[in-house]
């Protein structure tokens, strides 16, 4: 029950029935990784979300600013969702502690419960079409500035 009160505090997974996160809280790795280590790789093909439960996540883009993750917030939704390669470096600020939902596993344990995994792809569909708007905003911004200048 604590992994699925975990997973509840998630932005993602807010709206996603208790019925359903139970179901995949069951699937769920729990992974403390120490100040400094990598979490992911540039490249890598984690085919995993990696849920923050605790802790600060510095993530690196080629050519891009830093970006910081912190509690109840995820990386890795692209690469659960495709298999395809990080986009980024991931690595630790301090210790962090993480639950680790591994694509594979998580299709698995929902194939009997295709409602279940409706709700629980839609709810990371839907975090992504804002994290793309969000994205899309702020390019748009940046060329008005940019013109401007």
């Amino acid at each position: 029950m604590d992994t699925v009160r975990a997973l509840k505090q998630v932005i993602m997974f807010k709206d996603v029935p208790e019925r359903v996160l139970e179901i995949v809280a069951g699937t769920a790795e729990e992974v403390s990784v120490p100040a400094g280590e990598t979490i992911i790789s540039v490249r890598d093909t984690p085919n995993a979300l990696f849920v923050i439960r605790n802790g600060t996540v510095r993530v690196f883009w080629e050519g891009g600013a830093p970006v910081f993750f912190g509690t109840g917030e995820t990386l890795g939704d692209g690469t659960f969702i495709d298999g395809g390669q990080a986009g980024g470096t991931a690595v630790a600020v301090e210790r962090v502690d993480l639950l680790v939902l591994r694509s594979a596993k998580v299709a698995d344990a929902l194939a009997g419960h295709p409602e279940a995994g409706y709700e629980l792809y839609r709810a990371i569909a839907k975090s992504l079409a804002g994290r793309l708007r969000r994205a899309a905003g702020m390019i748009s911004f940046a060329r008005e500035r940019e013109a401007q200048s």
